[in-house]
């Protein structure tokens, strides 16, 4: 009887441990797929029948597979009145750290399929 109590603890432990490195696997694409940050950088808008001017940006995130690069031509094109084809501008669901909220920036978020673009910018 005690054998037979012994081997299905064990069968348990073994489902138990199956479970939990299925769960690994799943859980490991999706830490892959996070934010990358760009850090802060000064983004050259050429508006229309404007002089071109630097303005600062701060705290840029990418998401699926946005690149910084990539990130620095849609924050230009969404400033300056022009998002590059297939980019929109959608509602941020996310606060900014308290410093950030603090000097006045707001969140903003551009989309393009799955590519995100998160960044902070002075409001006005």
């Amino acid at each position: 009887m005690k054998t037979k109590l012994h081997l299905g603890r064990g069968v348990a432990v073994l489902a138990c441990a199956a479970s939990l490195a299925g769960t690994a696997a799943v859980v490991a694409p999706t830490a892959a797929s996070a934010a990358t940050s760009c850090g802060n950088k000064s983004v050259k808008i050429h508006p229309e029948g404007g002089k071109p001017f630097n303005y600062p940006v701060k705290a840029i995130y990418v998401e699926g597979g946005a690149t910084c690069a990539e990130a620095t031509k849609v924050i230009a094109g969404l400033l300056g009145g022009g998002l590059p084809t297939g980019w929109k501008s959608v509602t941020p669901h996310y606060e900014l750290p308290k410093a950030l909220a603090e000097e006045g920036l707001f969140p903003a978020l551009v989309k393009k399929g799955s590519k995100k673009v998160k960044f902070a910018v002075h409001g006005g």
